[in-house]
């Protein structure tokens, strides 16, 4: 099955979304020039065919791209290694950075520190039905953990990019675009766990474009409303609820009318958390984006029917 795969041409395989997005991107840097766009995409982008196409585009016309390298890939003649990973592995180091990595399902939340190289590759042409693809250069950013807690694997990432990293500030910039990919990736967990849009069935594509659009919103919103309640816990919650929302909260989650003014925003996201199952106890932590979606519906869901007992019988 995979030899038969790789004699397809690319327009056949699943991986040619990544190069319709990546056109996607280019349209709206042409439309917002001042704006620096960045594609940025985890091992499945990992293709060669879209660095020819990027670095094949005028600059004014291109967006950037940020890949995580899957591939061990071939070094065109002229490097020290005939491979990048074995290339970067002993390139001059620039400097280390130090910061709290997220928790996942299979890792807990902790603070690494990694050592960070980068330095200009060019990538040997793939063979390709037809012959090989031409030589391409960009650029390569290696992070690894040197010491890693006892019984876990260090983190280690490569990263290729059109950007073109001259020194540890650029390297460090380019490191914060790809560890900013989770929050894309919360963002459309959102979008198909939370809003559920994949099992939308509308008739015309008309009607499926406007409620994505709502969708897209409610998306953002949930995802703002968790970040926020992390970065800046003792805001006040009018920052990000409307009144009827935080004092709805309020009342739901202590049984009592609300203060004159806003509580503390991680309170309220706390508050909202547990109308949605979180069960805020000592070592829980913050609430997780599944918990505050589930408290957000529950909670419009209680001001419609208040409103709507109002409306038909009055104050």
């Amino acid at each position: 099955m995979a030899h038969e795969r790789a004699r397809k041409p690319i327009e056949e395989k699943e991986s040619y979304r990544w190069l319709e997005g990546y056109a996607l991107a280019c349209a709206v840097q042409q439309a917002c020039p001042q704006t620096v766009v960045v594609s940025v995409a985890d091992c499945e982008g990992d293709i060669q065919e879209w660095f020819l196409d990027a670095m094949s585009r005028p600059a004014e016309e291109r967006a950037e791209f940020l890949i995580r390298a899957k591939c061990n890939r071939r070094l065109a003649a002229g490097a020290a290694h005939a491979y990048v990973w074995e290339e970067l592995q002993v390139a001059r180091p620039l400097g280390s950075v130090t910061f709290e990595l997220s928790r996942q399902a299979d890792r807990a939340a902790r603070r690494v520190t990694l050592i960070v190289r980068a330095q200009p590759v060019t990538f040997q042409g793939a063979r390709r039905p037809g012959g090989r693809l031409p030589p391409v250069q960009l650029w390569a950013v290696y992070a690894r953990e040197p010491t890693p807690p006892k019984g876990e694997a260090p983190i280690e990432w490569l990263l290729l990019t059109s950007v073109e990293v001259k020194d540890f500030a650029g390297a460090c910039l380019v490191l914060q675009w790809y560890r900013a990919r989770w929050e894309i990736e919360l963002f459309f967990r959102v979008l198909k766990q939370g809003c559920q849009i994949e099992r939308l069935r509308l008739e015309t594509a008309h009607r499926l474009r406007n409620a994505l659009a709502i969708y897209l919103i409610i998306a953002w919103r949930i995802h703002t409303i968790t970040m926020l309640g992390r970065a800046y816990p003792d805001a006040s919650s009018d920052i990000v609820f409307e009144p009827r929302e935080w004092q709805t909260i309020y009342t739901m989650q202590y049984q009592s009318p609300p203060p004159d003014q806003p509580p503390p925003l991680r309170d309220t996201v706390r508050a909202l958390a547990q109308l949605g199952g979180f069960l805020a106890r000592t070592r829980d932590g913050e609430p997780g984006i599944r918990s505050i979606w589930q408290g957000y519906q529950r909670l419009h869901e209680f001001i419609y029917a208040v409103e709507t007992h109002l409306a038909v019988n009055g104050p």
